[in-house]
């Protein structure tokens, strides 16, 4: 009876003097700290006191305390036999200030509800916009079902929408071209969207973003062909592809010859205009040398309208600059047209710049304003179509200038400047068979342009 008395006074010595959290929480951790001071000075008593409210502490902490325990059922450990981890304190640490989850009863009530802004309430009802193409506003619970068929009785084709989920203010009937629609009330929710036509249609529709779009097109229709007009069977135009056979021109960018440009535009801006009705002839076909003076005395032979001249500029000092340039014959007005005059003039040789005057002040005067309507036209429909498919193309303007070549014609005479061959990106489209074809194709809808407001 003694016995059991002294272990029951002990083991209330020992046990944790603190029931509540907090009170336990502290002697736990100064219990620990003095644990640790008594394995340093070696004081057995007092280890086994400390474990002891470590213990009792830590069951009221629902802390993890086996390592403890053990080492208090081996009675007296020495220092090398236990370890404090630093971790597991930390993790205690947490456990202890995590706060303690209430339990919340649930009451079966109803759920409030929830508030809806009037503004973004769905109408139940469609929303007619437009019928040409048909397009029908829907709401989101809204659903849309396709399908047609033919009637072989009555030889119509229907095709139908049936939608889902919908109400309808008013029924829509209409007639547009060969179809006729209507939009009606199949049942109480459900409308219906009824084509209906006498030969068979191309149907395109899309249900997207609470739109029902509906595009209607007649079944395989007839392609449209392009056919040119033939209203200038009567017009004969001259081309003259500057240069050839020993002067090759200007030498651009990796040694590039004007004469080997121009030569192909040309050839491609006479099978556009042959295809358009007109009569065309080149002054050369081939790597051949011509005289200035003989190119304008075979289109007075051949009695032309038009006299189109073409080149390619160079600037070999300035290799940044870029542009079209369309010129017509007159004194020059500009220190640049007199530059690229001079350039192209090289080929006649020494001539005095009065006596260039003099010689321009009698030939070609009731012919200026015809050649600068039809520089005009040109220069207007290369930049304009050119820059539907390239960037960096550049207006140079049209300008008067004396160019010999087009001294002596008995017609509007012109001379484009195609492009700078010393420029590396235009020299390298100039050489380029595509853009050749486009070029020829835009100069001949210029000329088409000229011919319509002068016949």
């Amino acid at each position: 009876m003694r016995l059991i008395l002294l272990v029951l006074f002990f083991t209330s010595l020992f046990a944790c003097e603190h029931k509540d959290i907090k009170g336990a929480y502290n002697e736990y951790m100064q219990s620990k700290q003095n644990y640790i001071e008594a394995l340093l000075d070696h004081d057995k008593p007092s280890q086994i006191f400390y474990l002891r409210k470590i213990v009792t502490c830590g069951h009221i902490l629902d802390f993890d305390v086996r390592k403890y325990q053990k080492v208090l059922n081996k009675k007296l450990p020495s220092l090398s036999d236990f370890k404090v981890n630093i971790k597991d304190i930390k993790k205690e640490e947490k456990i202890l200030s995590r706060p303690k989850k209430k339990k919340i009863i649930k009451k079966h009530t109803k759920p409030k509800p929830k508030f809806q802004n009037p503004l973004k309430i769905e109408s139940d009802y469609i929303n007619f916009i437009n019928d040409d193409p048909i397009e029908v506003e829907l709401s989101s619970k809204m659903k849309v079902k396709y399908s047609n068929f033919y009637a072989k009785k009555s030889k119509v084709y229907y095709y139908i929408f049936e939608i889902k989920n919908a109400k309808l203010r008013d029924n829509i009937v209409k007639k547009i071209n060969n179809y006729e629609y209507k939009i009606i009330r199949y049942t109480q929710n459900v409308i219906r969207l009824v084509i209906t036509s006498k030969q068979s249609l191309n149907i395109n529709y899309s249900v997207k973003n609470k739109l029902l779009f509906v595009n209607i097109l007649s079944q395989n229709p007839k392609p449209k062909k392009y056919v040119y007009k033939v209203i200038h069977y009567n017009k004969i135009v001259v081309i003259d592809p500057g240069h050839g056979g020993k002067d090759p021109g200007g030498i651009g960018y990796n040694h590039i010859k004007e004469k080997n440009i121009v030569l192909p535009i040309a050839k491609d801006l006479k099978q556009e205009l042959v295809k358009r009705g007109y009569k065309v002839y080149l002054t050369r076909k081939s790597d051949k040398f011509i005289t200035l003076k003989d190119r304008t005395t075979f289109a007075n032979h051949k009695h032309a309208d038009l006299f189109v001249s073409l080149h390619c500029n160079i600037a070999p000092k300035h290799p940044e600059v870029y542009g079209i340039e369309t010129y017509f014959l007159s004194p020059a007005r500009s220190d640049r047209a007199k530059k690229v005059a001079k350039l192209e003039n090289s080929a006649i040789g020494n001539l005095r710049t009065t006596t260039q005057n003099i010689v321009l002040n009698f030939l070609n005067k009731n012919k200026i304003i015809d050649s600068t309507k039809l520089a005009l036209d040109i220069q207007k429909s290369l930049i304009y179509n050119l820059k539907k498919h390239y960037n960096k193309i550049k207006d140079g303007g049209v300008r008067p200038a004396p160019f010999w070549v087009l001294v002596g014609s008995s017609m509007p005479a012109i001379l484009i400047e195609t492009g700078f061959i010393s420029n590396k990106r235009e020299a390298l489209r100039l050489v380029n068979k595509t853009y050749q074809k486009r070029y020829a194709k835009y100069i001949a809808d210029g000329i088409d342009n000229y011919f319509r407001k002068n016949p």
